[in-house]
């Protein structure tokens, strides 16, 4: 196993996958690559946009690439080009469970591809490919993204036993596999998979243009005053009823010394703005939707912190965003996140669901004195430098080689 180490601890580590595949000897040519994943474009998630991203760089180099999706949410377009991306979406007869859409590929050949990289374990689609790939003794790559949290009796059972009967398949049966920090190849390694495992990040990529005020953002919004936002998708996962309950924990006494900056869609927009509405001093809280990217960078450029309370996570690329933005951060301690974000002395981490620690944790960053901010802004930049995408997607394409060869 090879290792390698950055200035802020071990966060990236590349081991030696073993794997063979027959045919053609492909290494170190230009590739035909089918991507794989449940959700793409014009789906909005952290998923679709690490698919995109990597199928982007690849094509920048020569490479030929395919994703392959369910169509949800309904595209007019099943087949086109995206960034240089071929895109094939299948229509679902059903969607179990709202996250598993029920599709067959089974009217397309995989025989032009030479790697398959697939984006998950447990979804249908994930399973014909699988199935199909490993017939046609077709090189696998898959990279587990998360370990999603489910509530209840029932549905934790019912995670288990997918897990047991498909989740460690799916990764016992490629060739490489790939978790994007340390935590994940821990998770994986006590549930039982077996062989080597690549650490490869998230990336991001810098927003190159300029910065624009977002036109939802008040007129009247007090210049002086320090300012903590939050950008991500508006949904259980991210933690913001944890945000709203610190937020009014800082209010208990007196105004909270700081606004608070949402923006973002998703299935909890409604209940957002219900919520804000009944808050105290909700006129200190700003819900401004869809930002663009020009808007997200004069947040970035502007905000005093951005806060990340999510529940579980995988690598968030607003973290990574943020960092590269000299933006100070605070990170929940999900998934071995806060411990990255203590290492590389971007920001202040707290305890996950703790919206009494979130608070206080708030409050220390915008109290800190602008000698502090700066020595975070600037530690974030320097260990950010790792994660963008054509830094990553190099490691990616040296384990597609070690698996061709």
């Amino acid at each position: 196993m090879e290792k390698r180490k950055n200035s802020t601890n071990r966060l990236v580590t590349y081991s030696h996958a073993g794997g063979m595949s027959k045919g053609p000897h492909k290494a170190d040519s230009k590739l035909n690559i089918l991507l794989v994943h449940v959700w793409f474009w014009p789906h909005i998630g952290g998923g679709n946009q690490h698919v995109e991203h990597i199928g982007k760089e690849l094509v920048k180099r020569g490479h030929k690439v395919t994703v392959w999706c369910a169509d949800v949410p309904k595209h007019d377009e099943k087949e086109f080009q995206r960034g240089g991306i071929n895109v094939v979406r299948f229509s679902p007869k059903r969607v179990l469970g709202g996250v598993d859409p029920v599709v067959s590929t089974n009217h397309l050949s995989i025989d032009e591809f030479d790697l398959i990289h697939l984006h998950d374990t447990l979804p249908t689609l994930i399973r014909q490919v699988l199935k199909r790939a490993k017939k046609q003794n077709k090189p696998i790559v898959t990279t587990y993204h998360n370990d999603y949290i489910k509530h209840g009796f029932i549905a934790n059972l019912i995670k288990k036993i997918r897990w047991a009967m498909q989740g460690r398949k799916t990764l016992h049966s490629s060739n490489g596999r790939i978790v994007l920090t340390p935590f994940f190849e821990k998770l994986l390694k006590e549930k039982g998979v077996k062989g080597d495992i690549d650490i490869i990040p998230n990336g991001f990529v810098p927003i190159l243009e300029s910065g624009i005020r977002p036109s939802k953002l008040p007129d009247n919004i007090e210049n002086e005053r320090p300012t903590l936002t939050f950008i991500g998708r508006l949904s259980e996962q991210k933690g913001l009823d944890v945000l709203l309950k610190a937020w009014e924990i800082s209010g208990l006494n007196s105004k909270p010394d700081f606004d608070l900056i949402i923006a973002g869609k998703g299935e909890l927009g409604e209940w957002l703005e219900k919520q804000v509405m009944n808050i105290s001093f909700s006129k200190h809280i700003h819900v401004l939707g869809v930002v663009s990217e020009e808007e997200k960078q004069w947040l970035f450029e502007n905000s005093t912190g951005m806060v990340i309370p999510s529940k579980f996570e995988g690598l968030p690329t607003v973290l990574l965003e943020a960092m590269h933005n000299k933006l100070p951060v605070i990170m929940s301690n999900v998934n071995g996140l806060g411990e990255l974000v203590d290492d590389a002395k971007s920001g202040l981490s707290f305890n996950s669901g703790s919206d009494i620690e979130l608070s206080k944790t708030m409050n220390a960053l915008i109290s800190s004195p602008k000698k502090q901010l700066n020595e975070w802004g600037d530690a974030g930049k320097i260990a950010a430098e790792k994660y963008l995408w054509g830094n990553v997607t190099e490691e990616i394409i040296k384990l597609y080689n070690r698996i061709l060869k």
